[in-house]
């Protein structure tokens, strides 16, 4: 086979083995059907007690595993600093109060009280958080709410969403990923922000705990949801737009959202159908718009949020506490007019109002973003700074003197563990044979399919894999043909013909896996079946592969006579100091990883193989990151 051109080696390379599926759609997709696998459909009980005992259960859950995982729980009772600032006297019967209060340690939330001028007694306070729109708390559709909530006699706090507004500088939200990779979880910096926006709102000495209301559009749909799932001093709650269950966004990519909609480990709790029955008994609104030009269209969320979850307000005796209204003026993804008059009148229903159920004036009353600028300190934190101070110290073991026998099996144990490896049985399939060149479809246990291109030749086998594919392994396997060597090409997970969107793989952590688990796990097992009991020479180009593979030398140094590694990032931390885009290498991002292991803990547990190790990651930051 030593004189295959490359033209020829290519061209075998470019064959389809899985067929014409396009990884693009997820209907089709190995990892969609794997997904579903392991995402439960909320199932409503048959007695009130029993949902009682699992909605408190859920709730712990929920912040242990998933909103505060790898945080001191004390995070959670700290009452937030709060440093007020200027006051606008509107005339119109309401002030504005500027206020930052600290969301997450070392990070200040900017947010604006709107207080009605005659205050006396207590009286309903709203929590208005943000969608992901750049303008943040000074968009139009947002003021005219709050105006209009004030107007009416409430409290009406508008906090800034992290990332938007004042909070640019974390606008990429799947920077949580950054977080999660030192162990800490990301989303809680969105979860106690929004939790220390309700302390704030509650700490006013005229709002009435018993009426206390949260409502947002968009990505403040999303807070909406899970901090009233979570926090049952919200007493009444209408997110718009915000959220549906994940089993239902797998097969729409465009309600998948950012990280924080689908966190690691989310529905390995429970998925947001049984977050939305965590409403119960409260009275709730769920508003979805019919043209909806984002994601979550009303027509997939009556029947995978509303439908699902009616049942449990039956179960309580409250089913008139439960409603849904399908917004279809103008029906696009929005909190206009239209919405704000459902808000309007729900408040009065449960809130024992009677105040006008379409906006009051307010056209001439919004201020511009300048105008309601908070401040923000200039060191506040950023999701980006706090990673960087979370991977300090990390690994928690370095090798240093404990690169010992004993410590290498104890670091093997909780590196298999952390990224969730399990051995695969090989079952081969030969889908072409020319001469020396076989074409395989390796099958690995019942989810998994790897395309191979096999090219025989001496006895020494070399397994070469690619962040890009097959495709891109031309040169690699030139070169081994050329040396006399049996080259093995192969397509593990989430490259070439395996390639899926990164949101598949992000959905994929969210239901309890691990990418970088099922691609360690895809390298070792075509590493055994292609040299059976023979060691083998690996080579793996692209920082994802080239980590996976540096990955499985180290939990396996005895399957391995040669490790070539291209691109390889020389610590993880680079992820974070570049930074490194989340979409760009999802099974980087491991929960925990960085707790474990980095590259130099890797390459102590080689056990001194053989290894080259070229072009270590790029010099320069990623382009548009």
């Amino acid at each position: 086979m030593g004189n295959l051109t490359s033209g020829q080696v290519r061209k075998a390379l470019q064959r389809r083995l899985l067929g014409r599926t396009n990884p693009e759609d997820p209907n089709r997709c190995e990892l969609h059907r794997f997904i579903l696998s392991r995402l439960a459909r909320f199932q409503c009980p048959e007695k009130a007690e029993d949902w009682k005992r699992t909605a408190r259960s859920l709730r712990r859950q929920f912040l242990k595993d998933v909103y505060l995982k790898g945080h001191p729980a004390s995070l959670l009772k700290e009452k937030p600093r709060v440093v007020w600032g200027d006051v606008i006297e509107t005339g119109k019967g309401y002030r504005i109060r500027k206020l930052r209060y600290e969301g997450y340690p070392r990070m200040w939330i900017p947010a604006l009280l709107y207080e009605p001028t005659e205050l006396k007694g207590k009286v309903p306070g709203v929590l208005n958080p943000n969608g992901h729109h750049a303008g943040g708390k000074a968009m139009d559709y947002k003021q005219a709410r709050c105006i209009n909530l004030a107007k009416r006699g409430m409290l009406a706090l508008n906090t800034e969403f992290i990332g938007m507004g004042e909070l640019q500088a974390s606008r990429e939200h799947n920077r949580i990923g950054h977080l999660d990779l030192c162990g800490v979880s990301g989303v809680a910096v969105f979860y106690l922000a929004m939790k220390r926006g309700l302390d704030v709102l509650l700490a006013h000495r005229n709002c009435d705990p018993n009426r206390v209301a949260m409502t947002g559009l968009s990505g403040g749909g999303w807070q909406t949801a899970v901090l009233s799932a979570l926090d049952e001093r919200v007493t009444v709650i209408v997110p718009v737009a915000g959220h549906s269950p994940v089993w239902q966004r797998v097969s729409c990519l465009a309600d998948i959202g950012d990280l924080e909609q689908v966190p690691t480990d989310l529905c390995a709790v429970a998925d947001f159908d049984a977050m939305t029955a965590l409403f119960a008994p409260r009275p709730s609104l769920l508003i979805y718009n019919l043209r909806d030009d984002c994601c979550f269209r009303s027509r997939r969320t009556r029947l995978s949020v509303y439908n699902p979850v009616r049942p449990v307000y039956e179960l309580l005796g409250v089913e008139d506490r439960f409603r849904f209204y399908e917004n279809r003026d103008p029906g696009t993804h929005n909190y206009e007019a239209d919405s704000r008059g459902q808000l309007y009148r729900f408040l009065n229903a449960h809130f024992g109002l009677e105040t006008p159920e379409d906006d009051l004036p307010y056209e001439d009353e919004l201020l511009s973003a300048s105008q309601l600028s908070v401040g923000v300190p200039e060191d506040n934190a950023t999701l980006l700074s706090l990673a960087a101070q979370a991977a300090k110290g990390l690994p928690e073991s370095p090798m240093g003197k404990r690169s010992t026998e004993t410590w290498k099996r104890r670091t093997r144990k909780r590196l298999a563990d952390v990224m969730q490896v399990c051995p695969f049985r090989v079952k081969e399939e030969v889908v072409g044979r020319r001469g020396d060149l076989v074409q395989y479809r390796l099958h690995l246990g019942s989810d998994w399919t790897v395309p191979v291109t096999a090219f025989q030749g001496g006895s020494e086998v070399h397994v070469v894999v690619d962040d890009r594919g097959r495709p891109g392994m031309t040169e690699q396997i030139s070169q081994g043909l050329a040396d006399g060597r049996c080259v093995v090409a192969a397509d593990v997970f989430g490259t070439g013909e395996t390639n899926v969107p990164a949101r598949m793989q992000m959905v994929l952590a969210s239901a309890g896996g691990r990418p970088l688990g099922i691609l360690v796990g895809q390298i070792l097992a075509v590493i055994k079946w292609a040299g059976k009991r023979r060691k083998v020479r690996v080579s793996a180009t692209g920082p994802v592969t080239a980590f996976a593979a540096l990955c499985a030398a180290a939990l396996e140094p005895g399957r391995f006579s040669h490790l070539y590694l291209d691109g390889l990032y020389h610590s993880l931390k680079q992820l974070i100091d570049l930074p490194v885009s989340y979409d760009s290498a999802v099974p980087l991002f491991c929960f925990g990883l960085l707790r474990v292991v980095d590259v130099p803990e890797l390459l102590a547990m080689t056990d001194g193989m053989s290894i080259d190790w070229r072009n270590q990651g790029p010099v320069q930051p990623v382009v548009g990151v």
